[in-house]
């Protein structure tokens, strides 16, 4: 699949000016159905409408066909409706009524389909719903999948997550991935878990996730400056910095160790945790304990739409730990505002970055492995600013919504 931007217009980067690209729209306007079901919060809400835009962006028409309609990260009253039922629920009556939707939404699908004779449907993978197969057999429409995670198995492992029907649920995530004309997912550990458990090699295709190029652009050294004034950073500080959920297997905790030790060699460090969640009161009394209090800082819970003003921010920016399966999509938000990137050496983060070209990959089994990661980019041996330039070069080529929008559309030209 050819992973290069088709018919855009991009400014040369650098670091003093940031980054802006004009879309021109596909030659063949397509029309799509996006249907999924979830309650769009969180990084899902952020992935659906990227997707939706640049879709659109790109000169198709999107019609979308979800319980909480077209907006994304909306908290309204059906979405806490929606939540509260969730969590009030018996575990499997909730996944009972989970397959029940997948009639309602093949019965909303059938009448969308009637209405506006889509060219595909673009489905995001969630447990039990079969709306899309049931459709593709019904109207013989071609059904794009698009699977973020093994969600039966994250399901059944994850401490905060619930499974009944285990059995069922993953049963059903293959005959799903099987039975959709064609797959992607987010990263090449996801394919293989997918293939070998019988989804076809054919119809499953890589596509890691992207990021807006417009919203994350490569900050001005002006910007950076007065976002660090606001944020009470001195001036000489090399900052290390985190973004995410406040979660014990993000690996904040070794990142933490780290930081600690490479104080004595670089007492100029600063360390930015961007974020909040269940571990957030445990880390600020290990700083405390630790003494780095004056040295680090723990924002607490900000909106997506602050976020490039954090990481802006940012010399060094870090995910210390990362599912097998993920595409995270922290790591494309560094790369696209120029940020060299430190990350565990595993097949799905390769996806993302070449080591040590646009970013630094250690082994996620060396205990020191993040300390000698940081002491390489704090060193003169490694070039920050070329990795950071390296890195959002990528996600002008590749890494981006649009471009992923485009080779989704490429995908589905030979059932349109």
């Amino acid at each position: 699949m050819d992973d290069g931007l088709h018919n855009t217009k991009t400014r040369p980067n650098s670091l003093s000016e940031p980054n802006t690209q004009e879309i021109e729209p596909d030659e063949k306007s397509l029309k799509i159905l996006y249907h999924h079901r979830t309650l769009g919060d969180g990084a899902e809400g952020i992935h659906i409408a990227e997707m939706i835009a640049a879709f659109r962006q790109c000169g198709h028409q999107v019609n979308v066909i979800s319980p909480i309609g077209e907006n994304t990260g909306v908290k309204n009253s059906q979405t806490k409706s929606l939540g509260k039922l969730k969590s009030l629920m018996p575990y499997f009556a909730f996944e009972l009524m989970e397959m029940a939707y997948s009639l309602v939404g093949a019965f909303k699908l059938a009448k969308e389909i009637k209405r506006c004779r889509p060219d595909f449907i673009y489905e995001r993978y969630i447990t039990f719903n079969l709306s899309s197969v049931i459709i593709k057999r019904l109207f013989n429409i071609p059904v794009l999948l698009e699977v973020n995670a093994p969600l039966a198995l994250e399901r059944a492992e994850q401490p905060d997550e619930k499974l009944f029907f285990k059995r069922l649920a993953s049963w059903m995530e293959f005959a799903i991935c099987r039975n959709c004309t064609q797959t992607i997912v987010v990263s090449t550990p996801l394919r293989n878990y997918l293939l070998k458990n019988g989804v076809p090699e054919a119809s499953t295709s890589v596509m890691p996730n992207g990021v807006n190029l417009e919203t994350f652009s490569a900050p001005t050294p002006e910007y950076i400056a007065k976002q660090r004034e606001q944020l009470d950073i001195p001036k000489n500080a090399i900052v290390i910095g985190f973004v995410g959920i406040m979660r014990s297997w993000h690996g904040i905790e070794g990142l933490i160790d780290a930081f600690c030790d490479l104080l004595n060699e670089h007492p100029n460090l600063f360390l930015l945790l961007v974020g909040d969640g269940p571990e957030q009161a445990n880390y600020e009394r290990i700083l405390q304990d630790k003494g780095v209090a004056s040295q680090s800082k723990i924002t607490g819970r900000i909106s997506h739409q602050d976020v490039p003003r954090y990481i802006s921010v940012f010399d060094i920016a870090t995910a210390p730990k990362s599912t097998f399966y993920a595409s995270p999509m922290k790591i494309l938000e560094y790369m696209a505002l120029a940020k060299p990137v430190i990350a565990p050496k595993t097949p799905n983060i390769e996806d993302l970055i070449s080591s040590p070209h646009d970013g630094l990959l250690f082994d996620p089994e060396d205990i020191n492995g993040m300390h000698a990661a940081l002491q390489k980019l704090l060193s003169v041996s490694l070039d920050r600013q070329n990795i950071a330039l390296a890195a959002r070069k990528k996600c002008e080529d590749s890494l981006n919504w649009v471009n992923n929008a485009r080779n989704c559309v490429k995908l589905m030209e030979p059932y349109v």
